[in-house]
């Protein structure tokens, strides 16, 4: 029979090893959501088709809004692969990455240096979406008087 600290001691390894595989699934999620960025980028922007109107096909297919689409392609267009590779190794102090609602939100901040500073005060302060959103409007706000 297991005592109360072996009990515990498992406990906790299965703990770990959850948090580790999420952070793992989280991690894949967002390279997933960002290469799909960048192929609506490519559709988007291609000169010989109707981007917008592909958008909206691929996004009835789907089953989502053409915003979400959108949305991929605007966090690809402004964070490059180096830079996601850079915000995927931050972890919070739960131990886990910054989501893909991070990425996008961090997608609004043009500015590559004040975009990586954000995104390491998201992780270090375990900033929610909306915690995180209010910080890049007052810097846009700010940087723009």
């Amino acid at each position: 029979m297991m005592g109360d600290r072996d009990l515990a001691s498992s406990f906790a390894t299965i703990v770990q090893e959850a948090l580790r595989r999420i952070a793992g699934a989280a991690v894949d999620d967002v390279r997933a959501r960002h290469e799909l960025g960048v192929a609506l980028h490519a559709v988007r922007y291609c000169e010989t088709a109707d981007g917008a109107r592909t958008l909206q096909h691929l996004a009835n297919q789907l089953g989502v809004d053409v915003s979400a689409l959108r949305r991929c392609a605007r966090v690809a267009e402004t964070i490059d692969a180096n830079q996601l590779t850079a915000i995927l190794q931050l972890r919070t102090a739960k131990g886990l990455p910054l989501t893909w609602s991070h990425l996008e939100t961090l997608s609004l901040e043009r500015n590559i240096r004040q975009r990586e500073a954000l995104a390491v005060a998201a992780a270090a302060e375990d900033l929610s979406v909306r915690a995180l959103s209010s910080r890049v409007r007052r810097k846009r706000q700010s940087s723009s008087t």
